[in-house]
């Protein structure tokens, strides 16, 4: 992918992030949102370029905080 292609990704998950930032943080779905944009900000910031280990230990741990988020959303009770 272009530089410019990767630039406007981040631009994008940038305002994404202030956006959920200004959303209240007492949402049951707030943390999901916060980890998964996390999330999207690291590879997109890295979209040219391989993971260290360290980065890649990163992605796990905030994927597990995704995972671990939706396990806490109530599903509806019809």
């Amino acid at each position: 992918m272009e530089p410019d292609v990767s630039s406007a990704m981040l631009r994008r998950v940038e305002e994404l992030q202030r956006l959920a930032d200004s959303i209240a943080e007492h949402h049951p779905y707030w943390p999901t949102l916060h980890f998964t944009l996390q999330l999207l900000r690291t590879i997109v910031e890295n979209w040219n370029r391989d993971f260290t280990k360290e980065e890649h230990e990163e992605l796990v741990w905030v994927a597990e905080k995704i995972v671990d988020s939706v396990k806490r959303i109530q599903p509806r009770q019809d």
